[in-house]
């Protein structure tokens, strides 16, 4: 019986609380989430290498890579992914002359439209000063 209680409360809790974020703080109703694609604008001296496990078919997940060459904008994402999805982006910088320490960035988005993110370097001598944010 208490259980049944706790579970009944935390229900009535929950739905409460989505019905106040439901409408936007000026009264209008949200905007909906939209499917996107996923690009990156490479602004630094280093190739990136840039993948993420597509799990939108459930049934065949599959590793997406891309190369996204110096000073070069490139699509990510492979396809338009669904609106609402949580994705996680491996990045690894390749350092010019191919040899040396390669660094590793991750950046995780939900999608919600198209997306471009710029990658920079906020010392372009130090490939770990990485600064990754949306692009306009």
């Amino acid at each position: 019986m208490k259980v049944a209680l706790l579970l009944a409360i935390a229900f009535i809790g929950c739905g409460g609380k989505q019905a106040q974020k439901s409408l936007e703080p000026d009264g209008e109703m949200p905007a909906i989430a939209a499917d996107g694609i996923v690009s990156i604008v490479n602004h630094t001296n280093y190739v990136l290498e840039v993948a993420y496990l597509n799990e939108v078919d459930a049934q065949a997940p599959r590793i997406v890579r891309t190369e996204v060459p110096v000073g070069a904008r490139a699509v990510v994402s492979g396809e338009a992914l669904p609106a609402g999805l949580e994705v996680e982006f491996d990045l690894v910088f390749i350092p010019p002359t191919g040899d040396g320490v390669r660094v590793r960035r991750k950046v995780r988005l939900v999608i919600d439209g198209d997306q471009v993110l710029g990658v920079r370097l906020a010392d372009e001598t130090d490939p770990f000063s990485v600064e990754i944010e949306l692009d306009t």
